[in-house]
């Protein structure tokens, strides 16, 4: 019995970490005995709070009120026997144990918004959602490298979280590119000179493929990404236009000395 009801405990907070809007985000980081400590937690949690009502429930008899107020005693011959009520008690803080963890759940999901789910994510996000949350946020381009060597350029979309982290990056591409063998960035397709072109205000261009500049928004596998970074097109230009390097100022020619 023991085991089985500390098996219904971590049942319930494993059920409350991993439908919570932010402990999932913590949870899904977890690994080994730490998601055992969170759930558990959890649980003991939320069994002290079913017992404290139930002691209330019980400290003012309202069951046997109920039942004598419906005369329910005679056909519920099972409650006749006074020892199945310790069974009767213990299913009944099992289920306010679920009841209120399923209440907190849809309390934090209605009261929750983006804002402060993306605040609660950079608590507990890795650098590569850091940087597209503040990308996000910002609405500023990021560079992607993949590890096909195909380069990116663009805006991304808001994460999403629903399942924890962030497996795929939706981006709506400015730039791509590739890198030669001198690993030089190279760019070859210009996506925003083609909306300026045609999603403009006084020119919009909707055809059967693509209706909007949303439609050309790729999705990438966060496993393919090799390197991440912020990117300013004027930087890029200005260090690519810089041949000369700051760090290593002129060689002067070596002397030969004449031994004396």
């Amino acid at each position: 019995m023991g085991a089985l009801a500390l098996g219904i405990v971590l049942i319930i907070g494993y059920f409350y970490q991993n439908n919570h809007p932010y402990r999932r985000l913590e949870l899904i980081r977890s690994t080994g005995y730490h998601i055992y400590f969170k759930a558990g937690l959890s649980g003991f949690i939320f069994l002290t709070l079913a017992v404290m009502i139930w002691s209330l429930i019980d400290f003012y008899d309202l069951p046997s009120a109920l039942i004598d107020s419906y005369n329910l005693k005679d056909s519920l011959s099972y409650i006749k026997n006074n020892n199945h009520w310790n069974e009767i008690k213990m299913v009944a803080v099992f289920a306010l144990m679920f009841l209120l963890s399923v209440s907190w759940v849809v309390i934090r999901k209605l009261i929750n918004n983006k804002e402060k789910s993306l605040e609660r994510v950079k608590v507990v996000a890795h650098e590569l959602e850091l940087l597209i949350i503040n990308a996000t946020t910002s609405v500023s381009p990021i560079r992607l490298e993949l590890d096909c060597g195909k380069v990116y350029v663009g805006i991304p979309e808001t994460p999403n979280l629903e399942k924890g982290e962030v497996k795929y990056i939706t981006l709506l591409p400015l730039l791509s590119g590739y890198i030669d063998d001198e690993k030089k960035i190279i760019f070859n397709n210009n996506y925003y000179r083609h909306y300026e072109d045609n999603f403009s205000e006084k020119n919009v261009m909707a055809t059967e493929t693509h209706s909007s500049m949303t439609d050309f928004s790729i999705v990438i596998p966060v496993a393919q990404v090799v390197v991440a970074s912020r990117f300013n097109i004027d930087a890029f230009i200005s260090f690519r236009k810089d041949t000369q390097s700051q760090l290593i100022g002129p060689q002067e020619p070596v002397k030969d000395k004449k031994r004396k």
